[in-house]
């Protein structure tokens, strides 16, 4: 799947989020930083944390998400990414 961009409302605000398909896991990053990513359905869809990320996917720390970049993504965002993913 090519990487795509998604617009999404975090905090009240627009958000742009970029969705990439890397080993069968759907990183999320966010201003060029991994900030977490979804783990391929089976059951259910699982978000991975930054950690578990780390061990699954390769990465540079270059692509980790510095403490300055973080935000939260809630159920709704989720569910959101998870339905674009879906649709493509």
């Amino acid at each position: 799947m090519q990487p795509f961009n998604l617009t999404v409302k975090l905090d009240g605000e627009n958000t742009e989020l970029t969705i990439s398909e890397i080993d069968g896991y759907y990183e999320i990053i966010h201003q060029g930083h991994i900030i977490a990513a979804l783990r391929p359905p089976g059951e259910d869809w699982q978000l991975l944390p930054l950690d578990e990320l780390i061990e699954k996917v390769p990465l540079f720390e270059s692509d980790l998400d510095p403490e300055s970049h973080r935000i939260a993504l809630h159920s709704p965002v989720i569910n959101q990414i998870i339905a674009e993913i879906e649709s493509r």
